[in-house]
């Protein structure tokens, strides 16, 4: 040993860089949140002593085949470049050995004729950072040109540094677990709406300034309500995890996949084609449809209905591609359902139809017709009902189920709502002071137009206005009647309450239209307040048939106990009308009575 190596230092000078090093190394770590910048902090903070001649840290798998530094520093650096580990000097390896095995602090003096000795190295110190096999492990590894520096300074001055290097990773485990929270779903583990929509900005970035094309997959769980309401969320859960397993083995590994909502998925797809996405998708369709999936209830099996759009033939930003997408998954489930259907084979029509639709809105050409309601046991007229229709430029009129889908899928419904129910209630003073006051004006309203809550604050605001002029009804016998579907209500119970509240609060009758076409009618009847059935018009159209005969009747019944009007639609000729007043039906409309009528001005 060398008389340089008898010498000895100012231990207690060596103490106060130490402390000022920690003080240093407090303030990196503050602001940064990367583990391995963390650790790097660590090491350039020490060697700032000019007896810590080498700092070097590694990150995850530890073990001697496999260990190699990710971060040097110091002014033996040098001696790291050729590192190995398996390679290395008995005293390293043995330190780092011991270390990692019982995942502790452990200090060594160099021995001549290890390599480091030749370094001028003289002793080591091996810190274990995180939690052992945990997935923020990792090591530091210090280098002192004093023998027994590291005992002789007091370990506790090192394992002070790692308290704090563990407290910072435990800050970035839990900012990263957070960032995952808030980009994933809960229950299937993959993106959530939020993730999903980050990473289609940044493809649509990355394909804008690459000029290439990326396709979306929009697909849904057909009937899956029918698995919640028969079999219970739970069964509900186990179905979507199903559904994401059976996506993931089919996707690609550069595709990224999330939960756009409730049943509905979207898997973006990098560098694909119309094509090529469309083939993807047939596929992930064919896979579900193949799925047998276990559950408490036995086995079940789905299918799911799909949408596909390209950049940037179906679209040049966001939500094009979502609306182009959506307007195909849309055809895919109404045109019979488990099919792939491509945005460019239905938007030109539909966009064509959305143009027009919207020049109407802003032209006011957008109108409503009104066909009467009679009561089938008196013959007399005691309501209309309100139904939009659009004028062509040439005075063609366009009937509501030729662009209503339009409407829906381009977001434009609300807007057809607000402009017919504004113009409905101008129509309901008019027949007041013609002495047609004690008419029902029933309105079909859509599940659009009420979550645009400030417009229903609008519209009631204005219906107040108008029934200033309505002195003989009071507040719970307004003549307005608002219809809703059961499509249009998918949802829970709660929920639609909430969104029709205003309106029921504000004196609105309470109508459910197509009643008998879904799956939870009964259940609406129960949970809302409920004033008229609109019986499904299919069944009115088989109403000689004695299963269907037997149905209404039953509907009839209940009516009946509940008190509530029943009404029937298409009745379309007298011996149809003659079965329905057998059967105890209130009202009933129909061209039997009368085709819509406009009433110009």
């Amino acid at each position: 040993m060398s008389m340089e190596e008898h010498k000895i230092f100012d231990i207690v000078n060596e103490r106060y860089i130490l402390s000022q090093a920690l003080l240093k190394a407090m303030a990196g770590i503050a602001r940064n949140t990367e583990p391995e910048i963390v650790l790097q902090a660590i090491c350039d903070s020490i060697t700032s002593s000019k007896h810590i001649k080498l700092a070097w840290m590694a990150m995850g798998e530890l073990s001697p085949e496999t260990i190699h530094p990710e971060y040097i520093v110091g002014p033996a650096a040098d001696y790291i470049d050729q590192f190995n580990m398996q390679h290395q000097s008995t005293t390293e390896q043995a330190t780092f050995n011991q270390s990692i095995r019982i995942w502790n602090t452990i200090t060594a003096n160099i021995h001549q004729s290890d390599k480091a000795y030749a370094s001028g190295l003289r002793s080591v110190i091996s810190l274990p950072v995180g939690q052992k096999n945990g997935m923020l492990a990792g090591i530091i590894m210090l280098y002192s040109d004093k023998p027994a520096y590291f005992e002789q300074v007091g370990t506790s001055f090192f394992s002070a540094f790692i308290h704090l290097a563990n407290s910072s990773l435990d800050q970035c485990t839990l900012l990263s677990e957070l960032t995952h929270l808030a980009s994933h779903d809960l229950l299937t583990g993959i993106l959530n709406r939020r993730g999903i929509q980050e990473c289609m900005e940044r493809e649509l970035s990355r394909s804008i300034r690459n000029k290439q094309a990326f396709s979306i997959v929009l697909f849904d769980v057909d009937r899956f309500k029918l698995v919640n309401d028969l079999l219970g969320h739970k069964e509900g859960d186990s179905v979507l995890k199903a559904v994401t397993d059976a996506i993931e083995q089919i996707m690609r590994i550069e595709d990224y996949f999330g939960r756009w909502g409730g049943e509905e998925f979207i898997c973006v797809m990098p560098e694909s084609n119309h094509k090529n996405a469309m083939q993807i998708a047939d596929r992930m369709r064919q896979h579900i449809t193949e799925t047998h999936i276990q559950s408490a209830s036995g086995t079940l099996n789905v299918t799911a209905s799909f949408g596909v759009a390209s950049y940037p033939e179906d679209g040049d930003n966001i939500d094009k591609l979502i609306a182009s997408a959506d307007a195909a998954l849309y055809q895919a489930k109404r045109t019979g359902r488990d099919k792939v259907i491509s945005a460019n084979a239905v938007q030109q029509g539909i966009y064509n139809i959305g143009n027009e639709l919207d020049t109407a809105l802003r032209e006011d050409r957008i109108i409503p017709a009104y066909q009467k309601i009679i009561d089938l046991q008196t013959g007399k007229k005691v309501g209309e009902e309100t139904l939009a229709r659009l004028i062509t430029p040439n005075g063609h009129l366009i009937q509501a189920e030729h662009f209503i889908d339009a409407a829906h899928q381009l977001q434009l419904l609300h807007k057809v709502d607000r402009n017919i129910i504004l113009q409905s209630f101008s129509h309901c003073v008019s027949s007041l002071q013609s002495g047609n006051g004690h008419m029902n004006h029933f309105i079909n309203i859509s599940a659009d137009l009420l979550r645009h809550r400030e417009l229903v604050d609008d519209m009631l605001t204005t219906a107040k206005k108008h029934c200033q002029n309505c002195d003989e009804f009071s507040e719970i016998n307004r003549p307005m009647v608002i219809e809703i579907t059961e499509r249009e209500l998918l949802t829970d119970i709660n929920t639609a309450l909430e969104l029709l509240t205003p309106f029921i609060d504000f004196g609105f009758k309470l109508a459910l239209d197509d009643f008998g076409s879904g799956y939870s009618s009964y259940k609406y009847l129960a949970d809302l307040p409920i004033n008229f059935i609109k019986i499904d018009g299919n069944l009115i159209k088989r109403i000689r048939e004695p299963k269907i005969h037997a149905i209404v009747q039953g509907i009839q019944d209940t009516a009946n106990q509940m008190k509530i009007t029943t009404l029937a639609e298409y009745i379309e000729n007298e011996e149809t009308e003659s079965i329905l007043k057998d059967i105890g039906i209130d009202w009933g409309q129909g061209y039997f009575y009368g085709k819509p009528e406009v009433h110009y001005h």
